[in-house]
């Protein structure tokens, strides 16, 4: 699902846009206008003379229904040609800046579990977000290409959406009562991120090879992260000592970056090895003691945090061109 978009489009000689749906709200030194064209929300849009450009900025699906829940390619090739009509000029050919593509599926227990068991891979280099008021419901990662986003679209309908309009998205199958998940990428350079350098334009993001390459992409993107392996909790009250969970939570720590339990046994015993106060008999028991809580520890060979299924089993599957 297409979401935010931030488009350019060069005109030539005069502007021909209809301005009788646009508000002034803003002039700039630079030249440039700033309008806001009223739908469901609003999208903003700039106008520059000077520069012969026109630009728009906004979620299309909160423009043209209100809510972003399920919005698909025919959906959205609507408000296009909705916003074509409206401010009479094309904007299909226009250069993309940036955009969101993303989608929402029912996950079997609170997004926030979800969001807050991932973690960035060390090798990516992403750079972790998170403000403390969304209290584990909303983490980014960016890089210099794109931010990659986790949020509970559920928990966002029901603290951002009125009566009426809570009524309509359940008509598309939102359910109060279960959680959803977003996982969205917002391309910041999307030219560079998706296309080595060229220019994309607005039609070619509902073009079916590029619907294709989204929905990969969003799987590829999520795989930049490391949804976090957890310990299997002991069953038995004699397993659960203070040196049981402390071991626990150290084992956990290292087999998300990376380590087997043999590798952390292994880490720990060279630890012991560099106590010089300790004679060689309590290291042998410390040891014992070390190999006798590991033996009883199993970690999940894949993590129940792990969404590349659902995403897989949820991207968009319809294709449809420009009409």
């Amino acid at each position: 699902m297409i979401d935010y978009i931030d488009i350019t489009k060069h005109f030539e000689n005069k502007v021909t846009i209809n301005f009788a749906h646009l508000q002034l709200e803003a002039t700039y030194n630079s030249g440039w206008k700033k309008y806001v064209l009223k739908g469901c929300t609003h999208l903003e849009v700039w106008i520059n003379q000077q520069l012969s450009l026109v630009r728009i900025k906004g979620s299309i699906p909160y423009f043209f229904q209100g809510h972003n829940f399920i919005f698909c390619n025919k959906s959205f090739n609507e408000a296009i040609k909705y916003l074509n009509n409206i401010l009479n000029y094309n904007f299909w050919d226009a250069t993309v800046n940036a955009f969101e593509y993303g989608i929402i599926f029912e996950v079997p227990t609170k997004p926030s579990e979800y969001i807050q068991h991932h973690r960035e891979r060390s090798q990516e280099r992403l750079i972790f977000e998170e403000k403390p008021k969304d209290k584990g419901s909303f983490r980014w990662w960016k890089d210099k290409y794109v931010k990659l986003k986790m949020y509970d679209a559920g928990k966002n309908i029901i603290h951002k959406q009125g009566l009426s309009m809570k009524e309509i998205i359940k008509k598309e199958g939102w359910n109060p009562s279960l959680y959803y998940l977003k996982w969205e990428v917002h391309y910041t350079k999307p030219h560079l991120a998706l296309n080595k350098g060229k220019a994309i334009k607005l039609a070619d993001l509902v073009n079916p090879k590029w619907t294709k390459t989204l929905n990969e992409n969003l799987l590829i993107q999520y795989q930049r992260l490391n949804p976090l392996k957890t310990i299997k909790p002991p069953l038995k009250k004699k397993d659960i000592s203070t040196a049981n969970i402390l071991m626990l939570e150290c084992v956990e720590y290292y087999i998300n970056q990376g380590y087997s339990i043999k590798e952390i046994k292994k880490k720990l015993y060279k630890r012991i090895d560099t106590y010089t106060v300790l004679s060689e008999r309590d290291k042998k028991a410390r040891k014992r003691q070390i190999s006798s809580i590991t033996s009883k520890l199993n970690d999940s060979e894949i993590s129940e945090w792990d969404l590349s299924e659902l995403i897989s089993n949820n991207s968009p599957q319809e294709h449809r061109q420009v009409t």
